[in-house]
């Protein structure tokens, strides 16, 4: 009996043998039940991996454009070498050219300088004549220029004819006087000059009272600058010759400009004002 069960049981199984043989393995009993996890379809895939190559595009774009950047300063400064040379030789030259205007700076400076001091001793001993523009009256050095004319303030002292004779003997003679404007000039450079006293080419020697300058010019009377009582022929013992010569003296009075008086040719020394025309230029 037994083995007809068996029998009857290989002929009619039951249907937990086929769902036990369907299952799969490893799963429990009731495992069934549970979900199944999704498939993952193409789309979700796609998008996964769009990102990434997105990414990798860009670095390969910005890559390609350094290298097009570096070919191209490549092939520029290796096909125009001679553009770069030529614009630093002419930077070297600008420079060069900068140095020597410096240098030339420096000269015109240093030459105006000295244009400026020889300007400042021609002004002095040539200047220009009164009422020109351009013509220029030139004295020696140490003599001064006035009105077209030269002066020299001797320094040392003789008597009236050895005053003289040492004018003539630098081409001068002692001052004529011709008017006011020469008078102040010669007494402004007495008072500025050592001493004070100085002969000047007038005298009465050859007739007494009647007084002519150096080149017998008669003394205008409208150009007369005695002073005081002057001249007065003051005589000193019976052997004296009496003051046939005339010298200016700067003095401080009311009326400077009357500063002429008569004294003795021989006997007094004093300084001497000597006179020459300027030399025109």
């Amino acid at each position: 009996m037994e083995m007809d069960s068996i029998y009857t049981g290989l002929q009619n199984p039951s249907e937990d043998v086929y769902s036990t043989v369907n299952t799969p393995q490893g799963k429990r009993a009731g495992a069934e039940q549970d979900y199944p996890t999704p498939p993952v379809s193409a789309a979700g895939k796609a998008s996964s991996y769009r990102r990434p190559v997105l990414v990798l595009l860009i670095l390969c774009c910005l890559l390609l454009a350094a290298i097009i950047s570096l070919a191209v300063y490549h092939f520029k400064t290796k096909e125009d070498p001679e553009k770069y040379t030529t614009l630093l030789n002419q930077l070297q030259d600008l420079s060069s050219d900068y140095s020597n205007l410096n240098k030339n700076h420096s000269e015109l400076k240093k030459s105006n300088t000295e244009l400026s001091v020889k300007s400042s001793i021609l002004d002095k001993y040539c200047p220009l004549k009164e009422g020109s523009s351009k013509e220029r009256g030139c004295c020696p050095e140490k003599w001064v220029p006035f009105n077209g004319k030269c002066y020299n303030f001797s320094p040392d002292t003789m008597d009236w004819h050895s005053s003289r004779a040492s004018c003539v003997s630098m081409g001068a003679d002692l001052v004529i006087i011709e008017g006011e404007a020469e008078q102040r000039f010669l007494l402004n450079e007495a008072k500025a000059h050592p001493g004070n006293r100085y002969w000047i080419g007038l005298t009465d020697a050859v007739t007494e009272g009647v007084w002519l300058w150096v080149d017998d010019t008669p003394l205008n009377d409208k150009a007369k600058y005695w002073h005081g009582k002057e001249p007065d022929d003051y005589k000193e013992g019976v052997d004296s010759s009496g003051q046939d010569c005339a010298e200016l003296m700067y003095m401080s009075v009311p009326d400077p400009l009357k500063a002429w008086s008569d004294q003795s040719c021989t006997q007094l020394k004093i300084r001497r004002i000597c006179e020459s025309m300027a030399v025109n230029i």
